[in-house]
């Protein structure tokens, strides 16, 4: 009895041991197709940006806005949250 308890646990690990490395060799190989087929979508990307440039739009004159630090910035959000209340 206790024997075919231990043989029928051991066939169940050893069936377990195979269902694992057959999930873990299914996703192994879907990532080495997803990091493949992002070096080709990154190569046609590079070809088609080399085909068809982007147009760069020079800024308009006058409409630039002055530079703000970060000081300013944070004291706008101060101020904004003062007001609010």
């Amino acid at each position: 009895m206790l024997e075919s308890l231990v043989q029928n646990l051991a066939a169940l690990l050893e069936e377990g041991f195979i269902v694992m490395l057959a999930g873990m060799a299914v996703v192994f190989t879907f990532l080495v197709i997803l990091v493949a087929a992002m070096f080709v979508m990154g190569a046609i990307v590079k070809k088609l940006n080399q085909l068809f440039p982007a147009k760069v739009l020079p800024a308009a004159a006058g409409k630039t806005r002055p530079a703000v630090s970060g000081m300013d910035e944070i004291a706008v959000a101060i101020a904004a949250v003062l007001n609010r209340r």
